[in-house]
């Protein structure tokens, strides 16, 4: 995944294990330690969580821009400015996500494509979980 950090200009590729409100890093590629594997936040404190509500695809290009994510916990805790993210699914439900988060603003931001190449490697991940 660390080609996809390259490629989309990030510095954390992370998959999670969504439960309830437990929300588990289940892989994670950065050269920094801010977040581990088997790390857990609470889900609603994450970026992820708009993901689960809307069950799409959420890019961010620039988190401080965004008026209602100015004092999100992770905003105000990490400064994570770019963020792209696709659920993972299961029998139709969103099991967790695959995410994909710099600390500086995405410039020129996230493409239709750039969505669709995180889509495709969800998609990879989710037959994975599947076997």
């Amino acid at each position: 995944m660390a080609e996809f950090n390259r490629l989309f200009g990030t510095d954390f590729a992370i998959v999670s294990k969504i439960s309830g409100w437990d929300y588990e890093v289940l892989a994670v590629v950065s050269n920094m330690d801010a977040v581990k594997k088997g790390d857990h936040f609470v889900t609603k404190d994450t970026y992820c969580n708009e993901v689960i509500e809307k069950g799409e695809a959420v890019t961010y290009d620039h988190v401080g821009t965004v008026q209602s994510m100015v004092y999100h916990p992770i905003c105000t805790a990490m400064q994570l400015e770019s963020y792209l993210e696709v659920p993972l699914k299961l029998a139709g439900e969103i099991v967790g996500t695959l995410n994909f988060s710099g600390f500086s603003p995405k410039s020129p931001g996230f493409t239709a494509k750039d969505v669709e190449t995180a889509k495709s490697l969800a998609a990879m991940i989710e037959k994975s979980i599947q076997r």
